[in-house]
This record gives C-alpha cells, sequence and structure tokens, in this order.
C-alpha cells in the first residue's frame, strides 16, 4: 500500500442513484482512532475488517468531536447537525442503508451516503467525516472502496511503525496538507 495521506471535502448535493454500491469492491470499515493533531484538526483512522489495512483521514476539529459524540452514543441536551440530519431523514420515510468512501479525485476523498426511501435508493454527496458521523447515529455501515484503501491507506505494520516514531505520523501529514492534499 502506498501511505497517501489526504482528507475529503465536498459540499452535500442530493443525486439519485439507480445502483447500489458494488459489495465485491467495498470493505466495511470502522472507527479504530480518532487522534488529535497539533494546532487544529484530528486524524480519524478508519479499519477495513478483515484485511486490517487503515485508511487515515485528516478532520476538523468540529467533525472528530461529531463523530466521537456518535461513538459513545452522547444525547445531546439540543440535535446538533448531524442530530439533526438523522432525524430528517427519518422524518422524511428514509432510512441511512450505508455510507461509502468511494473515490479519491483531485487530492480530494469522496463519499456517498445511501439511503433508502419508499423502493427508492437516493444517493448524497457528503464529506467522509459528515458520512462516519451520520452512520454511527444511525447505525448504518461504513465503507471504504478496495481501491482506495489500497490506493491510500497504510498497513496495521506501517501505521504502528509511524506511531513508535514521534511525530513521524503528523510530519507526514502535514508534508501531505503542503502538497494539497487535504480531506
Amino acid at each position: 500500500m502506498r501511505p497517501s495521506l489526504s482528507v475529503g471535502a465536498v459540499l452535500i448535493a442530493l443525486t439519485l442513484s439507480p445502483e447500489p454500491a458494488n459489495d465485491t469492491d467495498m470493505q466495511r470499515v470502522e472507527v479504530a482512532a480518532i487522534l488529535p493533531l497539533e494546532g487544529e484538526g484530528a486524524l480519524l483512522l478508519l479499519e477495513a475488517k478483515g484485511t486490517g489495512a487503515v485508511l487515515p483521514l485528516v478532520i476538523g476539529l468540529p467533525e472528530a468531536s461529531a463523530i466521537e459524540a456518535g461513538r459513545l452514543k452522547a444525547v445531546p441536551p439540543r440535535p446538533l447537525t448531524h442530530d439533526l440530519l438523522a432525524s430528517a431523514v427519518l422524518a422524511l420515510g428514509a432510512a441511512v442503508s450505508r455510507v461509502d468512501i468511494d473515490s479519491f479525485q483531485n487530492s480530494v476523498f469522496l463519499a456517498k451516503v445511501r439511503l433508502a426511501q419508499s423502493g427508492r435508493d437516493i444517493t448524497l454527496d457528503a464529506r467522509p467525516s459528515d458520512s462516519v458521523a451520520l452512520a454511527l447515529r444511525t447505525g448504518a455501515g461504513i465503507f471504504a472502496a478496495t481501491r482506495v484503501l489500497e490506493e491510500h491507506g497504510l498497513s496495521r505494520a506501517e501505521l504502528d511503525n509511524l506511531r513508535r516514531r514521534p511525530g513521524d505520523l503528523e510530519r507526514r501529514l502535514r508534508g501531505a496538507e503542503a502538497e494539497g492534499t487535504r480531506l
């Protein structure tokens, strides 16, 4: 695996999708860790079940907080953005069926939120961080394209090696950001 570290950012836009994702090209991932970075931001580590490949995503602190709240099943006194979106989906008679981190284009990871509503499949383009935060609130599966994991992921051994050398992981991330590869 080539350790390219990048983060995706795309405005949410509604599109109808006649075909669901091809499961043979996708791997189920789960949130392995959220690590703070010096200064602004955090590192979201998504680990593929079975293969152990780790997809590192640099995300903002608000997104990291939203993901952590979803992991902990925290219930805020008033709905936060991802709670509101989950409630709106449900109120409109739909359900989040899954989220897919499905491609990497122009130094940006792209994700899709897949909804099911009255026999229709609806796909929303979204940032991976927002997709993960929503999936954690709705119980939807989180998937990453095998191609994305192979091209931009790290093996567990590579990640452990970087963790043993303090500062190496963050220097690589900051170097990737300087080259314009920010998620």
